[in-house]
Protein backbone atom coordinates (compact mmCIF):
# COMPACT_ATOMS: atom_id res chain seq x y z
CA UNK A 1 0.00 0.00 0.00
CA UNK A 2 1.11 3.24 -1.04
CA UNK A 3 2.04 5.62 2.27
CA UNK A 4 2.45 9.12 0.14
CA UNK A 5 1.17 9.89 -2.97
CA UNK A 6 1.37 13.26 -5.22
CA UNK A 7 0.29 14.37 -8.38
CA UNK A 8 2.50 15.99 -10.63
CA UNK A 9 1.82 17.14 -14.56
CA UNK A 10 -1.21 14.85 -14.12
CA UNK A 11 0.27 11.99 -13.99
CA UNK A 12 -0.28 10.39 -9.99
CA UNK A 13 2.73 8.74 -8.43
CA UNK A 14 3.12 6.26 -5.40
CA UNK A 15 5.96 6.50 -3.31
CA UNK A 16 6.56 3.55 -0.75
CA UNK A 17 8.41 3.63 2.26
CA UNK A 18 10.11 0.58 3.10
CA UNK A 19 11.37 -0.18 6.14
CA UNK A 20 14.32 -2.69 6.66
CA UNK A 21 15.09 -4.16 10.02
CA UNK A 22 18.33 -5.96 10.70
CA UNK A 23 17.64 -9.53 11.26
CA UNK A 24 21.00 -10.64 13.36
CA UNK A 25 23.52 -9.31 13.83
CA UNK A 26 26.73 -9.24 11.03
CA UNK A 27 30.55 -8.90 10.52
CA UNK A 28 30.99 -5.11 9.69
CA UNK A 29 34.59 -3.41 9.31
CA UNK A 30 32.74 -0.16 7.31
CA UNK A 31 33.79 3.57 6.95
CA UNK A 32 29.96 4.09 8.94
CA UNK A 33 28.75 2.09 11.67
CA UNK A 34 26.00 -0.02 10.57
CA UNK A 35 22.19 0.83 11.76
CA UNK A 36 19.48 -1.29 13.07
CA UNK A 37 17.16 0.29 10.31
CA UNK A 38 17.45 1.51 7.38
CA UNK A 39 14.05 3.05 5.48
CA UNK A 40 13.93 3.52 1.82
CA UNK A 41 11.16 5.58 -0.34
CA UNK A 42 10.87 4.53 -3.69
CA UNK A 43 7.79 4.69 -6.42
CA UNK A 44 8.38 0.68 -6.96
CA UNK A 45 8.99 -1.87 -4.10
CA UNK A 46 11.65 -3.87 -5.74
CA UNK A 47 13.83 -1.00 -6.60
CA UNK A 48 13.66 0.05 -2.93
CA UNK A 49 15.99 -3.37 -2.48
CA UNK A 50 18.89 -1.90 -4.58
CA UNK A 51 17.97 1.29 -2.90
CA UNK A 52 18.58 -0.78 -0.03
CA UNK A 53 21.94 -2.48 -1.10
CA UNK A 54 23.49 1.21 -2.57
CA UNK A 55 22.88 2.46 1.04
CA UNK A 56 24.92 -0.46 2.61
CA UNK A 57 27.91 0.12 -0.13
CA UNK A 58 27.94 3.49 0.91
CA UNK A 59 27.86 3.00 4.16
CA UNK A 60 30.29 1.00 3.97
CA UNK A 61 32.69 2.47 1.38
CA UNK A 62 32.44 0.74 -1.55
CA UNK A 63 30.88 1.17 -5.01
CA UNK A 64 28.25 -0.65 -7.12
CA UNK A 65 30.76 -1.34 -9.55
CA UNK A 66 33.22 -3.03 -6.89
CA UNK A 67 30.17 -5.13 -6.15
CA UNK A 68 29.62 -5.90 -10.10
CA UNK A 69 33.22 -6.78 -10.65
CA UNK A 70 34.00 -8.43 -7.38
CA UNK A 71 37.62 -9.27 -6.05
CA UNK A 72 40.03 -11.50 -5.74
CA UNK A 73 39.14 -13.62 -3.01
CA UNK A 74 40.56 -13.11 0.21
CA UNK A 75 41.61 -9.34 -0.21
CA UNK A 76 40.21 -6.55 1.62
CA UNK A 77 37.97 -5.52 -1.05
CA UNK A 78 36.42 -9.61 -1.14
CA UNK A 79 35.66 -8.89 2.82
CA UNK A 80 34.14 -5.64 2.01
CA UNK A 81 31.90 -6.89 -0.66
CA UNK A 82 30.72 -10.07 1.49
CA UNK A 83 30.00 -7.71 4.67
CA UNK A 84 27.80 -5.61 2.47
CA UNK A 85 26.34 -8.96 0.29
CA UNK A 86 25.67 -10.28 4.08
CA UNK A 87 24.18 -7.61 5.41
CA UNK A 88 22.18 -6.84 2.61
CA UNK A 89 20.81 -10.46 3.38
CA UNK A 90 19.97 -10.30 7.00
CA UNK A 91 18.12 -6.57 6.34
CA UNK A 92 15.74 -8.02 3.33
CA UNK A 93 15.39 -11.89 5.85
CA UNK A 94 12.74 -13.60 5.67
CA UNK A 95 11.50 -12.38 2.03
CA UNK A 96 11.41 -15.45 -0.03
CA UNK A 97 12.87 -15.80 -2.27
CA UNK A 98 16.07 -13.78 -2.41
CA UNK A 99 15.99 -15.03 -5.95
CA UNK A 100 13.85 -15.37 -9.19
CA UNK A 101 16.28 -18.17 -10.21
CA UNK A 102 16.70 -21.85 -9.18
CA UNK A 103 19.78 -23.20 -8.27
CA UNK A 104 20.53 -24.15 -11.79
CA UNK A 105 20.04 -21.04 -12.36
CA UNK A 106 16.29 -21.32 -14.59
CA UNK A 107 13.94 -18.62 -13.74
CA UNK A 108 11.14 -19.62 -11.53
CA UNK A 109 7.76 -19.32 -13.27
CA UNK A 110 5.09 -17.21 -11.02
Amino acid sequence: MPILMFIGLNIQYKLYIMKFTLKKPVKWSGQTPLPEEINTVNSNPALSEFELLSMLATLHGITAFDILIGATEGTEKDRAVSEVLNAFQQFISPKMPLSNYDNKDARIVK
